[in-house]
């Protein structure tokens, strides 16, 4: 019994101990190694090609759903030069509503010579819909390590599908 107890009483002692150590007692102090910072916006990145979308859809949700989901098609690029770890950003807008959308990119060492740039979802309530077409913008921005400029511009027809 003796010896259970000593055993217990060695671990909760050696935890503290390492606690303290680690903690705010000692500022000096680390167990942990930092992670090194991710370089993001760096090197440089030319494209060649874009495919922009035609159409991009707001389509009713089932079931009585009172809202409309967002479906916008990628957008594909082809690069001429690409390194380091440049930021793509695609970007949707709708000035009759109100709205923009942006999803961003980070480029790496594993981006292949064409990439696909998607946008994420997003909802719109029955009261925000009240036409069956709108006008946007689709916009493919760059940032990298000679500053942010714009890729690419397209104007295209949102349908609103009930």
């Amino acid at each position: 019994m003796e010896r259970t107890r000593a055993v217990i009483t060695s671990v909760i002692a050696i935890i503290l101990g390492v606690t303290l150590l680690s903690g705010p007692l000692v500022p000096g102090v680390t167990l942990a190694t930092e992670p090194e910072p991710v370089a993001l916006e760096t090197g440089n990145v030319t494209v060649s090609t874009v495919e922009m979308p035609e159409d991009v859809t707001l389509k009713k949700g089932s079931y009585g759903a009172a809202s409309y989901y967002l479906d916008a098609p990628p957008v594909r690029v082809q690069f001429a030069n690409r390194t380091g770890r440049p930021t793509l950003v695609y970007e949707l807008t709708i000035e009759e509503l109100g709205y923009t959308r942006t999803t961003n990119h980070f480029l790496d060492d594993s981006t292949g010579d064409t990439y696909d740039l998607t946008l994420a979802s997003d909802t719109f309530t029955d009261e925000e819909i009240e036409r069956e077409q709108y006008n946007g913008t689709v916009r493919v921005n760059k940032r990298d390590g000679s500053g942010h400029g714009v890729v690419a511009t397209h104007n295209v027809t949102i349908s609103v599908v009930e």
